[in-house]
Formats: structure tokens, sequence, C-alpha cells
């Protein structure tokens, strides 16, 4: 902690309502320059409202903002970058089909509003690249890029508006290990600078290896604020049990420590995957004759660096894209090339890695995405005549289950949490048991107890007969969670382990191509 910095940020007694909902009652704390300064707290606790707040996105309800000392009250993001405040959130701006070099130039605008020249930008941006580490062909489309890469992207127009304040909302919940340590490296290199770091984060290690101060947030309220460390570089003085207890409060749900590893209920596959090949789609390389198999009763990781063909994977499975090559089986019945909507009928569930891209419509309520997908199954009305009083009951049984901080079945999604909205996605999908899940990132931005939830109903879908795979970057999930894991490398998969070779070194070693071979 640096104590003799200076309060960069500061918020005081700052409230916020959204209808029956109080996101934040009462906030204050203090940023100090050139510190990481963590928040944490459970899924719905006020955390991104905060943020939000502070990058502009919406105004407090009462309270001040202080940045370098004087109040401030921003009327959109675009006044508080032009102070130097500036906001990565959990689901990237960028707009995918526009290409790298344009998303930089939009809204590029300097200290007095005037636009940039296209030139002096580019020429900017490739210098701060190589800062950042990034290597990109700035004509290729946004989308195309990785996630690291994305985020990258994302720093960098920050980096030219000149940030001086950087806000991460869950900046490494689909950052695969090697990423997010490079992720925190270039974290210190901006404190080092002097600029200021806010983090919002669930993992508590990132949160004792990296930050300075810590604040915590239990259901829209500061129950602590305290140094992380005495000094850069000095060991934590405090401890991931002692966190959690402040973020669950008495009688909450602590991390899990216990391994969920099942067994097969049967010697006959309920998925099989011979030969498959496809088209690079949001990966460099797509897949390569990947084959593999799973069982009823069992959960199948995946495991690999980001763009490694994870994608194209669950988009092929799902029936989303159109293999190239290879075969595909549910419960030995051929469906390489049978539509998603006759997959589902088939009991195939599925949980997009982006819930904004694929998961859910923001516009809609929580009901009606609740129903999403499910439309056509029967169980809420006809073809021609859904019923919402059903829509809303599945709703109500979804809140229930997985604990939804929602106002109402009926309120809007786009009024719920990252974190409930997630719950939202993966309790449509668990609610019944399916034949077979197909899991992107199934705790994206899930606190403690949430992924404990989600986990435990993932892994009695499977004791009731189903048949899980889940795509991860987060290493610690697969070994928890998963009875073998599959490394995909370069659009090929390179090993799947099981029993005494699920081992954090051995899988991390394949997914960079360092040891092949073994299970395949």
């Amino acid at each position: 902690m640096k104590d003799n910095a200076q309060v960069v940020v500061r918020t005081e007694a700052v409230c916020k309502r959204f209808g029956a909902v109080q996101a934040n009652r009462d906030i204050s704390i203090a940023v100090r320059q050139g510190t990481i300064h963590a928040v944490v707290g459970e899924n719905g606790a006020g955390k991104t409202t905060l943020m939000n707040i502070l990058y502009g996105v919406f105004p407090p309800d009462s309270g001040t903002v202080y940045l370098y000392g004087q109040p401030v009250r921003f009327r959109s993001p675009a006044e508080a970058l032009q102070a130097g405040v500036g906001m990565v959130s959990q689901h990237y701006a960028l707009i995918p089909r526009l290409s790298v070099s344009e998303n930089l130039l939009l809204g590029g605008t300097g200290r007095l509003l005037a636009p940039l020249p296209r030139a002096q930008v580019l020429e900017r941006a490739r210098q701060l690249a190589e800062v950042i580490g990034l290597q990109v062909d700035w004509d290729a489309p946004a989308g195309s890029l990785s996630v690291s890469q994305q985020q990258k992207v994302e720093i960098l127009k920050l980096l030219l508006r000149d940030a001086r304040v950087l806000i991460f909302d869950e900046p490494t919940a689909v950052l695969p290990p090697a990423d997010a340590e490079s992720f925190f490296a270039l974290l210190h290199r901006f404190t080092e600078e002097g600029r200021t770091v806010l983090l919002v984060t669930h993992k508590l290690q990132e949160v004792l290896e990296h930050a300075d101060e810590v604040t915590v947030l239990r259901a829209g309220e500061v129950v602590a604020s305290m140094p992380v460390r005495e000094k850069p570089g000095a060991e934590p003085q405090v401890d991931a049990p002692a966190l959690a207890r402040l973020i669950v409060g008495e009688g909450g749900v602590l991390p899990e420590d216990e391994l969920l590893l099942g067994r097969r209920l049967s010697e006959t596959p309920r998925l099989r995957v011979e030969g498959l090949t496809v088209a690079p789609v949001r990966s460099r390389v797509g897949l390569r004759g990947v084959s593999f198999e799973i069982y009823p009763g069992e959960v199948f990781g995946i495991a690999g660096v980001d763009g490694s063909g994870q994608a194209e994977l669950i988009d092929a499975l799902m029936g989303l894209v159109t293999p190239l090559q290879g075969r595909i089986w549910l419960n030995d019945r051929e469906i390489t090339h049978l539509p998603a909507g006759a997959r589902l009928q088939m009991g195939i569930r599925y949980i997009a890695e982006d819930r904004h891209l694929r998961g859910a419509i923001l516009e809609w309520s929580v009901a009606e995405n609740s129903a999403l997908g499910l439309h056509r199954q029967g169980g809420f009305g006809s073809a021609f005549s859904l019923s919402f009083a059903r829509m809303k009951e599945f709703a109500a049984k979804i809140i229930s289950r997985f604990a939804v901080r929602a106002p109402a079945p009926d309120a809007p999604f786009s009024a719920l949490s990252g974190g409930n909205q997630q719950k939202v996605v993966v309790g449509r999908a668990l609610m019944e048991t399916p034949a077979l899940l197909l899991a992107g990132q199934p705790t994206r931005g899930l606190d403690a107890a949430s992924t404990r939830a989600v986990h435990h109903a993932i892994r009695q879908a499977c004791e009731q007969g189903a048949a899980a795979l889940v795509v991860s970057f987060d290493l610690d999930e697969l070994l928890t969670l998963c009875d073998r894991i599959g490394v995909l490398f370069n659009g090929q998969m390179v090993d799947i382990m099981e029993g005494e070779r699920r081992r954090r070194d051995e899988i991390g070693a394949a997914m960079v191509g360092a040891a092949t071979g073994g299970g395949a």
C-alpha cells in the first residue's frame, strides 16, 4: 500500500436504486494513485453498478464522486474519458464487423473534443500496441480476434485517450492462465507509470497476488475496506478464507474445495465425435480431425489456450456451423447435419460463452429469456400461442433454485447484474435433465456460492443420466468438476487426461504444445 499516494477517486455516500432493487447504499471508498484497488462481493452486491457510476454510464441518485479532489458528475462515458477515466467491461464494446483500426477510431477525440487524424491515431496505436504486447492485423474484423486480443484492443482504446484511471470488470473471466498472467503484468506496469486501476473480480487469489487494497461489498454496502499488503512486494496480510467470509457474511456459502467427480452410467457413449474438421470462425485454425466420446454420467472438460478451436467445437456440436469433415452421433443417431432446433428437441442444451451474443435478449423480460430456445418444446403453450404465465412460472423456478436476484420474473433481463443474468442462462439449461449439456464458460462472472451451485447442478444432472461437455479457461474449475479433460491445441485434440494424469502441470504443457499424445 502506498500510504503517501494521492487519493485519485473517492466516493462519498453514493446511492443507486433500480426500481425495488437498492444496488448501492451509502458507498464510500478511497482509491490511491498508482495502486491496484480490488472490489469484491457476491453477484448483485453492487460492484458493477458502482463502476458504471464512476464511468458515467448513469449518475448516482445521491452522494458524490470526487476525482483528484474535485466533485464530478459524468453524464456519459465520453465525459468520463475526457476526464481520464476509462472502463473495460465484462462484455467488450468492440463492433465485430468493423476492423480493429475502425474500432480504435470510433469516438476518437482529443481532450478538446476535436477529431483525431486517422494517421495520427494509428501511428500512436502501433506504438502503444508494442508496449502492451498486442500483435494484430489492423484491417482484420474485430470479431475475428481472440478474447485476449479483443481485451488488449479495448485497453488500447483507453490508452489512446490517455485514461489515467482504468476500471476492469471481471477482466480474466474468460482468459486462459498465460494470458491472465500477462494481463496482470500489464496492470503492474500501468501502476508503475502512475496510472490507477480499479479491479472487479471474483477470483480472490488475484486479489491476494496483485491488489494493493481491497473493498468488500455485500448487498450494496461496504462491509470492509483494507490494505492487502503493507507495501508493494510484501506478503498479503489478509487471506482468502477471511475475504470469503466477509463476502458471504454469516451463514453464507464458502467456496468449495472438494472434487466433484462422478462415474459412467453406461458404456455406450452419449456423444460420439469422429474426425471433426471445422473451418475457423472464431479462432485461428478451427478444428482438425477431432475425435472423442462422452458417456452418460460424466463431465468431459475442454482445456486449451484461447483460440484453439473451442468455439468451433461447441458451434459444430450445437448445429450452428456445418463441419467440413467428420461425423457426430447422439445416442447412436447421427446428427452431423441436423439443425440446432432439432438438436434441442433431442435434449441438447446450450450455455453460450457470451450470454449477450448468443444466450439472451437484453430487451426481453427474465421470463421470456427463461423460455428462449425452449419455446418449441411444448411446455409454454402451442407454436402459435405462447403462454407468458407459464414462462413466468418457469422463470420463478429458476430464480428460486439458482438464487437469482431479480425483482420479478417479468422484470427486464437488462436490470439484472451480469452474474444473475448468467444464473438465468444456466438455470434454463439445467432445470430439466438434458441428454447432453454443452457449456461454454458456465461460471463466467459468478461468485463463489453461485459457482458452487452451478457445479453441483451440472453434477446432479449427470448423476440423473446427462452427459456434459464443459469448456473453461479456468483450470481449477476443470480439475474440480471434470472426470476427463481433453486438451485442444492448434485445432487438434492432443490429449485426453483422466485419473492421476489430471494434473495442472501436465494439462498446461499440453495446452501450449509442449506435451502431446497419451489419451486421444
